[in-house]
């Protein structure tokens, strides 16, 4: 469980950091996608870095949902945003959640808690 708040924790700081350094909209994700892949295909047994790679992509896309729905819901108006569309960020973040779920149910799938675990 801690593996999983310290992912979601960290991912949350890259997705506020995005605001102060705007090439973090990639890297985070794509650092969180890096090292699940690493974690799950490796033959040791890679839960820990799983959960926390999985975390940080819930996270980070967490907080790009939250930024996408502001900017969708402030861009109502016509020519409020420049005639910019939100809808490619509201994807990418949409997608950056769903694949950090996808990663923590394959970590849970292919390593249940035991009882020991849980405590």
């Amino acid at each position: 469980m801690r593996s999983i708040v310290l992912g979601i924790s960290l991912g949350v700081v890259i997705g506020l950091a995005t605001s102060f350094a705007f090439l973090l909209i990639v890297v985070g994700p794509l650092l969180g996608l890096g090292l699940a892949i690493a974690a799950l295909g490796g033959d040791i047994d890679g839960r820990p870095r799983a959960e926390v790679s999985g975390g940080l992509l819930i996270g980070t896309g967490g907080v790009y949902l939250l930024g996408a729905l502001n900017t969708v819901n402030s861009c109502q108006a016509q020519d409020a945003c420049g005639g910019a569309s939100a809808v490619p960020f509201l994807g990418f973040a949409i997608a950056v959640l769903a694949i950090g779920v996808l990663i923590e149910g394959i970590t849970l799938a292919r390593h249940p808690r035991r009882r020991s675990d849980q405590s």
